[in-house]
């Protein structure tokens, strides 16, 4: 019988808000039996909305006050039968409730330990308290996107899934370089790192040619014509990009003017690049005339890449989305049924995703506590009643 990549996994989740959770989301998705602790003494922010949902699938979540000498034990006495235990508070915290990578080793010596912050765990920056928005503007993200002599872009989630992704694969890492030579790790990750790596380009244009990159709206610094036009219809428009010269050909002859492909102005992308307000207007005066998705319709069948900027309304009827298997249907802790995402990837002759809906704070006390643990009832609502288990 084929199973999921991460069966017989068992992460203890510490992390919270979004990158972490996401992480550990993909994992319990791809098989790992994942153990949420969370506490009411201090919840998780993210419960109160809709990304907590999705971010959470198919875990385990129970309920521990660690800041107490008998939680902390009961942490310890759950890493001894974990492989992974995951966090992301920022530097020195974990070491302060007593669970330093010292702690969890000396509880199961090859463990692995995966720690996410901001900045790392060492660097004068190390004790910067930072959140992925912020480190979108810490790491020049948002600096480069947006358009030109305009303030950089402000808020946006995309560094925590961008970073969640990354741990998840950092963490399948570890664990086959385990299976290999039988030794636990510790993982220092640093999401400003992770998110300096996704813009190699303008770092080392600065350091090879002393240029500052600037935002440049929805152009490319080698394709053209690369932007966002306006079709018929209220706020409708669509993302082509050309990319080689047998493109623009192809896009001359759609649009109508098969005398721009002859040029020489154009007939070279950096002449198309010197000259791309001319060029947007004649592609623009064309797609006024279509609605979004005939002119992808149109633009695809000759091979040039488009598609429509749709809103999250369209997104969600995508017939791609739900006819690719994208969406499970599941009841959510409100009585709801609700189409939830899956993984973006699938495992060729394998079965699909292992999907729950979110649980909420101590649903599965009696598990982890009676059944992982081998505590009794009776001890179990001593401990409730002392707000350990809380």
């Amino acid at each position: 019988m084929n199973e999921l990549p991460l069966n017989g996994i068992r992460v203890l989740d510490l992390s919270w808000i979004i990158a972490g959770p996401t992480a550990t989301r993909f994992m319990a998705a791809m098989g790992a039996e994942v153990i949420k602790i969370g506490s009411a003494r201090r919840p998780d922010p993210s419960t109160r909305g809709a990304p907590f949902q999705a971010y959470n699938q198919s875990k385990i979540y129970a309920s521990l006050n660690i800041s107490t000498p008998e939680g902390l034990a009961l942490v310890k006495q759950l890493l001894a039968i974990s492989d992974v235990v995951i966090e992301n508070f920022a530097a020195g915290v974990i070491e302060r409730l007593g669970l330093g990578y010292e702690a969890v080793s000396a509880a199961r010596p090859d463990i692995i330990m995966v720690a996410s912050s901001g900045t790392g765990h060492s660097g004068p920056h190390k004790d910067y308290v930072a959140y992925g928005s912020l480190l979108q503007h810490y790491t020049g993200w948002n600096s480069i996107s947006g358009y030109p002599e305009r303030e950089p872009v402000t808020g946006g989630l995309w560094a925590d899934p961008w970073v969640g992704m990354e741990l998840a694969m950092v963490t399948s890492a570890a664990l086959n370089n385990r299976a290999l030579t039988g030794q636990g790790q510790y993982v220092d990750f640093s999401m400003a790192e992770a998110l300096n790596a996704s813009i190699p380009e303008a770092l080392l244009d600065y350091q090879m040619n002393g240029r500052v990159k600037e935002p440049m709206g929805n152009r490319d610094d080698w394709y053209a014509p690369h932007g966002v036009y306006h079709c018929s219809g209220a706020d409708r428009w669509v993302a082509i990009a050309v990319t080689n010269d047998e493109e623009w050909v192809s896009l001359c002859q759609v649009i109508g003017r098969p005398e721009l492909a002859s040029d020489p102005r154009y007939t070279e992308a950096a002449g198309r690049r010197d000259h791309q307000d001319a060029l947007d207007a004649a592609i623009t005066e064309w797609t006024l005339q279509h609605e979004d998705v005939n002119v992808m319709q149109l633009l695809q069948q000759v091979g040039v890449p488009s598609g429509p900027s749709q809103d999250i309304l369209r997104v969600f009827n995508e017939p791609q989305l739900s006819e690719a298997g994208y969406f499970t249907n599941l009841r959510t802790s409100d009585g709801e049924l609700r189409d939830l995402p899956g993984l973006p990837w699938q495992f060729d002759g394998e079965p699909g995703p292992y999907l729950t809906a979110a649980p909420v704070l101590g649903q599965h006390n009696e598990y982890v506590y009676q059944e992982l643990l081998g505590l009794s009832g009776p001890e179990v609502d001593r401990m409730v009643e002392k707000q350990i288990i809380y």
